[in-house]
């Protein structure tokens, strides 16, 4: 498996998640390219600065126009009137929506209604762009995104709606939906929003196994401080196995309906899980309830187990490691009865290719055409081929 490893031990800016990625999976033809292809007028200059020793890409990001309001609307018409790749617009549109509905959040009002300052402007358009630029890049090279916990930072940041506590209420909006550990703590605002939203869209949190390195990169912020103010990108590969553990108990006394949800429940934090039918002690027909976990969700699964069936225990059973074929997921634009429609398709490779779409899209679109779901499926497998 192919990991790219944002540690972030100093905080993260989009600045500097951008200079990160050069000479990684972006160049100094990216960063000209993209402002020409988004209409923005911005001047950027990439170069090399020692940080604590360390040398790292700076790059630095300036709006002709200076600071730009736009609204969630305004930005959205920008990305999909440009000549961006479509995943590109995609990605970065949604990234613009998390940082819209943490607003929305704060100020108890509609996210579509929201009123971009410091992220609206040309610069904050063109760190989230390029950045999303040079993830796709890597994710299309088959790496998958981790984080280490971030540090936030500490005291006071001021912005336009005055002064607030670091981090900044939208910064810890957007990390609350997100699978990112955090540190408190450090010298000043650590993680913006820009960065905060960037990550938080792509990673999948901290990678704990153990991993082999092949390289790393850092991208230079704008602070000095005791700490060096950079971002070390890591790429790595690790085994395809990790750690999981089964937990199961048996039931007896539950309705169908009953274990039906339990497992729906269940389903939305376990890879996997199963209802074996079986007969319990004096012959009573039963139920042994399984779920395959990561270790470090294990109890939140068996407290969400024992809370739907009523059960007094469960058991977890380690399990010393699984070993898992390599995949990745990508987003396809298939053509149905004359309408585009998005659909997930993973891909697999236990021995040769295997594709399959997801199946909640295949299910929206049967929906929508009216065409059986097995005919759906025909459809996308050949559109793919």
């Amino acid at each position: 498996m192919k990991l790219a490893i944002f540690d972030a031990f100093s905080g993260a800016g989009g600045d500097m998640i951008v200079a990160s990625l050069l000479d990684v999976a972006l160049d100094q033809d990216d960063l000209v390219r993209i402002p020409e292809i988004l209409g923005i007028e911005v001047r950027v200059k990439a170069s090399k600065v020692m940080k604590k020793g360390i040398s790292a890409w700076h790059v630095d990001v300036e709006s002709k126009g200076g600071d730009t309001e736009r609204t969630f609307r305004e930005v959205r018409e920008i990305l999909s009137s440009s000549e961006l790749d479509d995943q590109i617009k995609q990605d970065a549109a949604a990234i613009f929506e998390i940082l819209a509905r943490a607003e929305g959040r704060i100020h108890g009002r509609d996210y579509r209604e929201a009123v971009f300052h410091e992220v609206g402007s040309d610069d904050a358009i063109f760190d989230i762009v390029a950045a999303v630029t040079g993830i796709r890049k890597l994710k299309e090279r088959g790496y998958r995104i981790f984080t280490t916990p971030v540090r936030l930072g500490s005291g006071f940041v001021e912005f336009s709606h005055g002064k607030y506590p670091v981090p900044a209420p939208a910064t810890l909006e957007i990390i609350s939906e997100s699978k990112i550990e955090v540190i408190h703590g450090g010298e000043g605002e650590l993680l913006t929003p820009t960065a905060a939203a960037i990550l938080a869209y792509y990673s999948e949190g901290t990678f704990r196994q153990p991993f082999t390195v092949e390289k790393v990169s850092y991208g230079a912020g704008d602070r000095e401080g005791e700490v060096p103010n950079v971002l070390r990108l890591i790429l790595a590969s690790a085994a395809l196995h990790d750690s999981i553990v089964v937990i199961e108990t048996n039931v007896d006394d539950a309705t169908g309906e009953v274990i039906g949800y339990a497992l729906e429940k269940l389903a939305s934090l376990a890879y996997d899980v199963a209802a074996i039918p079986t007969y319990g002690k004096k012959g009573r027909p039963s139920i042994i309830l399984k779920a395959i976990s990561s270790l470090e969700r294990s109890e939140e699964v068996a407290k969400i187990m024992m809370e739907e069936t009523g059960s007094l225990g469960v058991r977890i059973i380690p399990i010393h490691h699984r070993v898992k074929a390599h995949r990745n997921e990508e987003i396809k634009e298939v053509k149905i009865g004359g309408k585009k429609f998005s659909v997930r398709v993973k891909r697999s490779f236990p021995d040769g290719e295997v594709v399959k779409a997801e199946f909640e899209d295949v299910k929206r679109i049967a929906e929508e055409t009216g065409l059986p779901l097995r005919k759906i499926y025909e459809m996308i497998r050949r559109w793919i081929e």
